[in-house]
């Protein structure tokens, strides 16, 4: 298999996962189940740091052995 195809696939999907664990906890909790406010809630700079996070914190997670 080709590293770098799999690195790529695994990035991209680690980025969706941590997007798509933001805006479920906003449509759950901050948007009160409406989705276009979830929405605009998680493409907001708050809601993207916090994706950025999750997403690192998989990353670290990871790399040090605990998500194995």
């Amino acid at each position: 298999m080709n590293t770098t195809a799999y690195l790529v696939g695994n990035t991209l999907g680690r980025l969706v996962l941590s997007y798509a664990i933001i805006w479920i906890a906003m449509y759950l909790g901050l948007a009160r189940l409406r989705w276009r406010d979830a929405f605009r809630r998680t493409n907001h700079w708050t809601g993207l740091t916090a994706s950025t996070t999750i997403f690192f914190l998989g990353l670290i997670a990871q790399s040090s052995g605990v998500a194995q």
